[in-house]
């Protein structure tokens, strides 16, 4: 892991069963809720606990949040807020986390499907999620598992 991943261990140390709870708590929220906090931008530290939950570097979270790595370590460092973008991207993720988790029963088995490249995707869940078309698609994938289609 990312020596600024760690640095913030220092800082309130987000695990990656609250990377979980938070998408369980916005995926209970209004959608007028979710556009607020979106808006107002999620705290990095939900960031930080997705690197955590997913073990992936912060290279490989940063091309996927669409943002740079030296913009997610000042952000990091300074304990700041994500932009509205990057917030949304970041709601996609826990959203498709805990409804893959719903499907497979179980976060490990969720965790493995969005890391793993999928056959019918061309690649992993995960690294699709940077846009609302692959967003679409994992969820399509997703539906097909939880009411016995082919993925």
């Amino acid at each position: 892991m990312d020596t600024d991943l760690k640095q913030t261990k220092q800082k309130k140390e987000p695990t990656e069963h609250s990377f979980q709870e938070w998408g369980t708590m916005i995926q209970k929220m209004s959608p007028a809720k979710r556009i607020e906090m979106v808006r107002g931008g999620v705290k990095v530290a939900h960031l930080v606990g997705a690197g955590r939950y997913y073990n992936i570097s912060q290279a490989k979270l940063s091309k996927l949040m669409g943002i740079s790595d030296a913009t997610i370590t000042r952000k990091i460092k300074s304990g700041g807020k994500l932009g509205p973008l990057e917030s949304e991207r970041l709601a996609r993720i826990a959203l498709i986390e805990a409804d893959a988790e719903k499907v497979f029963d179980s976060s490990d088995l969720a965790r493995r499907w969005m890391l793993e490249s999928n056959l019918a995707l061309g690649e992993s869940p995960l690294s699709l999620l940077d846009t609302d078309i692959g967003a679409d698609e994992v969820r399509k994938v997703l539906a097909s598992i939880a009411y016995g289609g082919v993925a």
